[in-house]
């Protein structure tokens, strides 16, 4: 995790003053080339800034409702596993608000390196890259469309930092968004023997063309968003419980608290 994104994290626990979370935005690497005041940039980079009063910020997925939210479900193909070396191939997203699917994306992205492994893997031939939108266009484009929605994937920082550092490295700036990993989400509100996409996306009857497809692979992502949707604990309301709730060590946290109270009943 970036120190960027712990700094973001705060904004959840407690509003911050204007002028402590400029000071500090400023120091970021990746936000060196940003004009870190201006309010509908950092919007446009995702980040759901909002005014708590005069004096803080706050961000709006603090007291926005789960089902009042806005979610872009997304996933990538790339022509190999290291964003510093590999490139971005496909885009896929789909778009979900109040609850609903509101849109999609949809882009190859042009390049003229592809392992015959990624060839096998997703299908995609080299000359449908040739005749592709360049990389940059597609990130634009991409950009415009997440806006400041909470970016949902399945093995999320994957996707993430992928896209973040591709968008930076295209002048862009990084990601902002709120981030949630439907791995870790379904792990704590689906029991199924494994949590793969296409294993998980079959124990719930998930209909599944074209795995290894971004779009494919981000419409199976939505599907299972929207089941764990309907089997949340009713202390989950807004969306920064969501994402505190599917993490980790928070999994961990309840399965220790609940050995103890295990042990003490003995």
């Amino acid at each position: 995790m970036r120190p960027l994104d712990n700094f973001i994290n705060k904004l959840t626990q407690k509003p911050i003053f204007h002028k402590e979370f400029f000071a500090k935005m400023h120091t970021f690497k990746e936000l060196e080339y940003v004009d870190v005041e201006d309010f509908s940039m950092l919007k446009l980079l995702g980040l759901p800034i909002s005014k708590y009063n005069n004096y803080a910020f706050t961000l709006e997925t603090v007291s926005t409702p789960i089902l009042e939210g806005k979610f872009c479900i997304v996933d990538i193909e790339t022509n190999g596993s290291k964003p510093s070396m590999d490139q971005i191939i496909e885009i896929g997203a789909v778009m979900v608000e109040k609850g609903k699917i509101v849109g999609e994306f949809s882009s190859l992205a042009k390049t003229n390196i592809l392992p015959e492994s990624i060839v096998q893997l997703t299908g995609i031939t080299l000359n449908e890259l040739a005749h592709a939108p360049s990389l940059n266009s597609v990130l634009e484009a991409f950009r415009l469309f997440i806006k400041d929605a909470v970016f949902v994937a399945h093995n999320v920082n994957f996707d993430y930092y992928f896209i973040s550092y591709a968008l930076e490295q295209a002048g862009f700036g990084p990601l902002l968004n709120r981030r949630l990993d439907t791995i870790d989400l379904a792990r704590k509100c689906i029991e199924a023997p494994k949590y793969g996409l296409s294993a998980l996306a079959e124990h719930l009857g998930i209909a599944f063309e074209n795995h290894h497809r971004a779009l494919c692979d981000a419409k199976a992502t939505t599907e299972i968003l929207l089941h764990v949707f309907h089997h949340l604990p009713n202390e989950v309301q807004t969306i920064e419980q969501l994402i505190a709730f599917s993490r980790p060590q928070q999994q961990r946290k309840k399965k220790k608290e609940k050995k103890t109270t295990t042990d003490t009943s003995l």
